[in-house]
């Protein structure tokens, strides 16, 4: 997921600039709906600061997709957002990619 790439890599350079990886005791993340999921995607890419993982809190995020969604306009919504754009997020979130 490109927008997990681009976290891990913020996260990178803000360790880099703000605290030298000698100082860093803890590493820690919350996130809250398509955040818990960036995040999650953003983790493989911080395997080099895995041993300073302290806490993964995602909270109301999709982590099976949507798939129990019960809304017809959400399910609208999401039909019309993966025809106008084709994004391997929403395939992700609707469980519809490989």
């Amino acid at each position: 997921m490109e927008m997990g790439e681009r976290l891990a890599s913020e996260v990178k350079q803000y360790i880099l600039s703000f605290c030298p990886a000698s100082c860093l005791s803890r590493l820690s993340f919350i996130g809250h709906s398509l955040g818990g999921l960036i995040i999650r995607a953003a983790l493989p890419h911080l395997c080099e600061y895995s041993t300073k993982f302290f806490t993964y809190l995602s909270l109301s995020s999709p982590h099976l997709g949507y798939m129990y969604n019960s809304s017809r306009l959400v399910d609208t919504g999401m039909w019309f957002l993966k025809k106008w754009r084709k994004s391997k997020s929403l395939q992700q979130l609707t469980m519809t990619d490989e």
